[in-house]
């Protein structure tokens, strides 16, 4: 599962790139339209301030375009894009420590006010299993928020926008072992976070039962 984007099939979007590279300024901004939303996500997870990540955004899409024939096609383009909006994060996250986002929701998704666990809980469950899905979804929102920035963008990219260990580890700059070992000490301790935050809540019932199985995926 990659990115969702704009793009009515694939086919388009391989042939607006194409053309994006070869200097055609109106598909590539067509290109960078489309990807808008997952980048403006992906660098929000680092930066938690939608102002900032709006900034990132920013700064990673010029970087892009001032460097756009270092483009090689050795990944993904999306994979590409990521990467630089990501390291444009990172920079002003020195900068940005400490300071707090108000609202997950707004955090995660921007301003459509459609929570995390309604996107992800599973269509099909029964009514308890949906429960379930959309208690600990809410707890790992908030959880996240207290990792370091290199786990929480980690587990951002690879369970929640749904990139390959491959990908995700492209766009972050770092090697698959180094993604599946921050994916692993992120999981580990958002686990028994959310595991702790479920059983204060209540019996330990399903929902705490199954809070391994959702932080959990297979790398």
């Amino acid at each position: 599962m990659g990115f969702k984007t704009g793009f009515e099939t694939n086919e388009e979007r391989d042939r607006l790139i194409r053309l994006a590279l070869n200097g055609d300024r109106e598909a590539l901004d067509r290109v960078f339209a489309s990807y808008m939303r997952p980048l403006y996500l992906a660098a929000l997870r680092v930066l938690r301030s939608p102002q900032d990540a709006e900034d990132a955004l920013q700064d990673g899409l010029l970087a892009a375009f001032q460097h756009l024939r270092e483009f090689q096609g050795r990944s993904q383009f999306s994979t590409w894009l990521t990467r630089i909006v990501i390291n444009a994060a990172l920079m002003r996250l020195r900068t940005t420590r400490g300071r707090v986002v108000t609202s997950i929701d707004e955090e995660l998704l921007g301003h459509d006010h459609v929570s995390l666990a309604v996107k992800l809980a599973d269509p099909k469950a029964n009514p308890e299993e949906k429960y379930a899905q959309e208690e600990q979804v809410q707890i790992l929102e908030h959880r996240l928020q207290s990792l370091p920035a290199v786990h929480r963008s980690a587990l951002w990219l690879r369970d929640v926008q749904g990139m390959s260990t491959r990908e995700a580890a492209e766009a972050l700059g770092v090697a698959e072992g180094t993604l599946k070992a921050r994916l692993h000490r992120g999981r580990q301790r958002i686990s028994k976070q959310v595991r702790e935050a479920l059983v204060q809540r209540g019996p330990f019932n399903h929902a705490a039962a199954m809070a391994n199985e959702v932080v959990e995926p297979a790398a």
